[in-house]
């Protein structure tokens, strides 16, 4: 009989690792696959692993596309899944079209890395559940604060982003405003800086909409100073060291500019080919997120809302500061999560 209670005490101790009676099934569904979303997915597949009676279904657009990504989300709700996790690509459609109709069907909704904007989480309350990932903001903050310790006196800047509507990536870029500004704006993505502490913004942010050939080109034209010229480049994710092959070979000519610190350039992300890149001297600074986990928080959570258990509406995920003179230590202690092909 104590052996008996004992062991009921022990496994009362760990309810997520319990099965019921019916296998669950929890979506990951990324932007795109890519080597930040795909790390998502191994977090997601990893604990699931750990967990009996419970799998993880990795599943996105090969490319960024918002009604595929929508297409997928109604497959899965076609096939009786359990449990979404969603990167919002564009709030207001996803909102009114397939999250809509997963709602509809009883199955909870969470987002990560992309949360919704503030208007559609207004207007649609209780749609999602929970928010898993980083604080976009606070990465914006991070980005435009390693710029200011590279270039302390102010400088022309060009900022990268994807797309216009993404709700993420425009906190990012108000981030960066404001840690250069040291201005507070009213909403995302705060207002181009003209001589804001010493920061001018030489033209309005490159879209480059998830495409990454895109996004190295935009930076050589940047490198190259033609036809516009400025002296700073801040990219708020890792769109052009993505394919680092291109990187690589796009960037090489302009090695001289980089060392002498006529261009500086910060970028987001720090999966092990950017520390590569960055251990090279080929960029001045990443702030890495960190996808592994976000992939294993959402399938906890979803677990427990399942479950009926308490939840955590909000988690945000670490972010990691990496550059040339500290690349051994970032690259050991990196949140990106182990690597997997």
């Amino acid at each position: 009989m104590a052996r008996l209670l004992i062991m009921f005490i022990v496994f009362s101790l760990f309810p997520l690792f319990s099965a019921n009676a019916k296998d669950l099934r929890f979506a990951v569904v990324p932007k795109f696959y890519g080597v930040f979303f795909d790390q998502s997915g191994h977090g997601c597949k990893d604990v699931a692993t750990q967990i009996k009676g419970v799998k993880c279904v990795y599943r996105g657009p090969e490319k960024a596309s918002v009604r595929i990504q929508n297409q997928i989300i109604e497959q899965l709700i076609d096939e009786g899944i359990d449990g979404i996790a969603v990167a919002v690509t564009q709030s207001k459609f996803l909102a009114e079209n397939s999250l809509k109709k997963a709602k509809q069907a009883g199955i909870p909704i969470i987002t990560y890395d992309s949360d919704f904007n503030d208007f559609t989480l207004k207007k649609y309350k209780n749609l999602r559940l929970a928010y898993i990932g980083t604080n976009n903001f606070e990465l914006g903050m991070a980005l435009g604060e390693q710029l200011k310790k590279l270039r302390p006196n102010g400088g022309t800047l060009i900022i990268q982003t994807g797309r216009p509507d993404s709700p993420n990536l425009n906190l990012r870029i108000m981030g960066v405003r404001t840690a250069l500004s040291g201005k507070r704006y009213a909403t995302p993505p705060g207002q181009l800086l003209m001589n804001d502490h010493g920061w001018t913004e030489v033209r309005e942010p490159f879209f480059n909409f998830d495409q990454l050939t895109r996004a190295v080109k935009q930076m050589e034209s940047v490198m190259k100073g033609r036809p516009i010229q400025a002296d700073s480049f801040i990219a708020v994710g890792g769109w052009s060291q993505n394919d680092e092959a291109l990187y690589r070979k796009m960037i090489a000519s302009y090695k001289g500019k980089l060392d002498r610190k006529e261009m500086v350039i910060v970028i987001a992300d720090a999966s092990p080919p950017q520390l590569a890149m960055l251990r090279d001297h080929l960029a001045h600074a990443n702030v890495g997120q960190s996808p592994y986990e976000m992939g294993r928080q959402v399938i906890l959570t979803l677990l427990k809302i399942v479950k009926k258990q308490k939840y955590e509406e909000i988690i945000y995920t670490p972010l990691n500061f990496c550059t040339p003179e500290n690349y051994d230590t970032c690259t050991k202690n990196s949140p990106m999560g182990p690597m997997k092909n």
